[in-house]
């Protein structure tokens, strides 16, 4: 399958690069390469776009805050000569933050997160369109080390993410994946687990005693912190369950 992609940079050389190095990979097809996020508006609105190469720094709008304006959103690389703009990534669940100048080694790196990311993706919405008898809700599928794990949600202790690697600790194993939290919040809300910090989701089942700014889980040693902009929600929604 093609992984149809775009570029977003006002830099013509910059625009030149990855177009040399999307040819090089059979799988990718670049189907627009654009100079402002204007010009881009169009295609992204009408046609599936599975990956954009979006610069950060350009004269009519920048890429963060054309990013913050789309509804329908392709997997997004930033490419950028700014390294201070990376935690502002994060917090957008941009896949990755190319610095300009990059080199094809780590373009690479980037286009096989791309695939962990899209396989992730296709593996899970197969599982969504099994016929009805089959029982899904009692468990997550999660690509990690080359496999597909079938996890239980009862026995996720908590799950803690680093930039776009998250760590799930369960009742027997620790799985880290290619994830980003915000994307696992909105799956797991509706099975018993909250957000207690921008590091931290927990499974409520689990929390056996809450103070101050930190929580105690069965089963697990370490205090899980309460992040100062969760905690009115959390105090909330434990009080009341």
């Amino acid at each position: 399958m093609k992984v149809k992609c775009i570029i977003v940079d006002d830099e013509f050389p910059a625009r030149e690069l990855l177009q040399s190095f999307i040819a090089k990979f059979a799988h990718l097809e670049l189907i627009g390469s654009f100079k402002s996020p204007l010009e881009a508006m169009g295609i992204i609105q009408n046609e599936e776009v599975d990956l954009m190469f979006l610069d950060i720094q350009m004269p009519d709008i920048t890429g963060i805050d054309f990013l913050k304006t789309l509804t329908k959103k392709p997997l997004v690389v930033f490419t950028t000569a700014y390294e201070e703009y990376a935690v502002e990534s994060y917090k957008l669940d941009v896949l990755d933050y190319l610095v300009k100048p990059f080199s094809f080694e780590r373009f690479m790196h980037t286009i096989n997160k791309v695939g962990d990311r899209l396989s992730y993706k296709n593996v899970v919405n197969d599982f969504q369109t099994l016929p009805p008898k089959v029982e899904t809700k009692n468990f997550m599928m999660v690509k990690a080390d080359h496999k597909i794990y079938r996890v239980k949600f009862k026995d996720i202790l908590y799950i803690e993410g680093l930039r776009e690697y998250v760590t799930f600790f369960c009742v027997n194993e620790k799985i880290v994946s290619l994830e980003s939290l915000r994307n696992l919040e909105q799956q797991l809300e509706s099975h018993g687990f909250m957000r207690v910090h921008k590091s931290y989701i927990v499974n409520i089942e689990r929390i056996v005693a809450f103070y101050g700014n930190q929580l105690k889980l069965d089963n697990v040693e370490k205090y899980i912190p309460i992040g100062k902009s969760f905690k009115e929600v959390v105090n909330k929604r434990l009080v009341n369950s």
